[in-house]
């Protein structure tokens, strides 16, 4: 996992006008080090544009870090892809990182004058896409997705012959991101918390791997009740 990243600069964030997503103050989270370890965890992304004035989407692998004060995304699609010729016409992006979530029972409060509702994490990043054809760019772009996912692999991906690795190159279009602004939405219940009955910490931390991973996030930030 990369370092903690440093602070986003106020100078990043525009207007509530131009937000991606619906964002209840109480959900609002923009601790860089929480954002930079959901877009780690999570880093099977969504990315949306604009292809013939129509919403187009493309599921895929990314990579987000730090280059100075800048927050980066790496990626790469298909060349068969036609999203990447229309990020090269129209280059502003969404890209939408789904962490964990999880149904959550009117039977987690001690009211009973509550409702169903859904519990969620997820991060937006906003800016424009760099295209490239450069093979050393795109190259990088693989290496380090090998490095996060399945180190191992290095070593054999290295001694691909050139008349296996250039045509695997040439088959795909690098993408880089230049982040304008970063936004998470921590939809915790942090305005139900007093409602919460007692022993909720175990029973996520016996769940499936999204109620774990939320009740990790509720540890981290301090939300669950107390005992």
């Amino acid at each position: 996992m990369p370092s903690p990243p440093r602070p986003i600069s106020p100078a990043t964030r525009l207007p509530e006008a131009v937000t991606s997503l619906y964002l209840p103050p109480q959900f609002d989270h923009d601790d860089p080090a929480h954002l930079a370890e959901v877009m780690s965890r999570h880093n099977f992304a969504t990315l949306y544009s604009q292809r013939d004035n129509a919403p187009f989407a493309t599921h895929l692998p990314v990579l987000a870090r730090r280059e100075g004060e800048a927050w980066i995304i790496d990626a790469h699609v298909a060349k068969a892809n036609p999203h990447w010729q229309a990020l090269a016409a129209a280059p502003e992006a969404l890209l939408v990182f789904q962490g964990p979530h999880t149904y959550v029972s009117p039977t987690q409060y001690r009211s009973d004058r509550r409702v169903p509702t859904w519990n969620y994490i997820a991060v937006h990043a906003q800016g424009p896409i760099e295209v490239t054809h450069d093979a050393d760019e795109k190259l990088a772009i693989l290496q380090s997705l090998i490095a996060h996912h399945e180190p191992e692999f290095a070593s054999r991906w290295a001694v691909f012959e050139d008349t296996l690795q250039k045509p695997l190159l040439g088959g795909i279009v690098g993408l880089r991101m230049r982040v304008a602004h970063l936004e998470g939405k921590f939809k915790l219940n942090q305005h139900r918390l007093a409602d919460d009955r007692a022993g909720l910490a175990k029973e996520y931390a016996a769940g499936d791997e999204n109620r774990r991973e939320l009740g990790y996030w509720m540890e981290k930030l301090g939300l669950w009740p107390a005992p």
